[in-house]
């Protein structure tokens, strides 16, 4: 052996002895503040949620978690930015059915590919939209209401928070599998959407099932219908689409946790395991179910292919309507 090869050896050795003595990748994660990045306004579903996660994971954790609205174009604009930023796990994404599937049918081109730009966590949150209308609207049931907009004439249309919103698509969704056609009117938002329906100015409009709660307790309005694929616990009277005649629909608005991509593994291990920590809080379960919300967890690659799944099913939504947002 050439005095060389013996330095190389040794030298070699000496290397995977510093290697060995490093702490895994994300082992003291997190040491500072962490940031989830919400793409929404404050007071929205997707902020709420947020918030709530945030708190458990700061109690669970031992480090803060900080809650960040970064709005614009339907959710690109906040969730660019976390596809851009350091994969170290500082700063994460509030991740949605919007952002992260619809989007990628109702623009052109994106800033981002969902399936390949993220580190996908765990899905935290779904909720149900419900169509709802004012109390002399003319169908009493959901099956009336179909009925009405096939008869010709002047469309019936209905409000929903916003073109390209989970409210909107369910709709167009709506339309396809019943082969019928609404005239949309899109608001910027659920809460203008709901005090024009309260004060008779759209008799139909879609929102997630826990913004009219009130009015619909105070009989100011009426659920025909719910999304979701079995009727929501906040409206058990009230059938879901798949029951009236559309067998398989299924149409919820769903929230969950990413990372950019190439978060480490022990990172997106810790904050998994700190999601289903989170939902095993008795306070916390209650707090969803009360606003409408069914709890979820799993693996980060079940969530990866729920992202990719919804991705394709939305796709085929937005295109063979021709709804865009460019």
């Amino acid at each position: 052996m050439t005095l060389l090869t013996k330095r190389t050896i040794v030298l070699c050795m000496a290397l995977a002895g510093c290697a060995a003595a490093l702490p895994a990748q994300g082992a003291g994660w997190p040491e500072r503040p962490v940031t989830i990045v919400v793409p929404f306004p404050a007071g929205g579903s997707n902020d709420v949620i947020a918030r709530v996660f945030a708190d458990r994971f700061t109690q669970i954790l031992g480090q803060t978690f900080v809650v960040e609205n970064k709005p614009g174009a339907n959710g690109n604009i906040g969730a660019a930015q976390v596809a851009r930023a350091a994969p170290d796990g500082y700063m994460l994404l509030l991740s949605g059915n919007g952002h992260n599937a619809m989007n990628h049918g109702l623009y052109s081109k994106m800033p981002y590919d969902s399936r390949k730009d993220f580190s996908h966590i765990a899905l935290l949150a779904s909720t149900a939209n419900a169509i709802v209308v004012a109390p002399d609207f003319p169908a009493k049931t959901f099956k009336e209401l179909i009925a009405l907009a096939k008869q010709g004439g002047k469309a019936v249309s209905f409000g929903s928070p916003g073109v390209g919103s989970s409210g909107h698509m369910s709709m167009v969704m709506l339309q396809q599998a019943a082969g019928l056609t609404l005239q949309h009117v899109p608001y910027r938002g659920a809460s203008p959407l709901l005090t024009d329906l309260l004060g008779g100015h759209v008799q139909l409009g879609i929102l997630n099932v826990d913004i009219p709660l009130s009015a619909v307790k105070a009989g100011k309005l009426r659920v025909l219908a719910v999304s979701s694929a079995e009727r929501s616990p906040l409206y058990p009277d009230a059938p879901a689409i798949a029951e009236e005649g559309f067998p398989g629909f299924a149409a919820s608005g769903w929230m969950g946790l990413s990372g950019p991509p190439g978060t480490p593994a022990e990172i997106v291990a810790k904050l998994n395991d700190a999601v289903a920590k989170a939902l095993q809080d008795s306070g916390l379960k209650q707090r969803l179910a009360e606003g409408g919300y069914a709890s979820s967890s799993g693996t980060p690659d079940s969530y990866a292919a729920f992202v990719s799944s919804e991705i394709g099913k939305w796709s085929k939504v937005a295109k063979e309507s021709g709804a865009t947002l460019d």
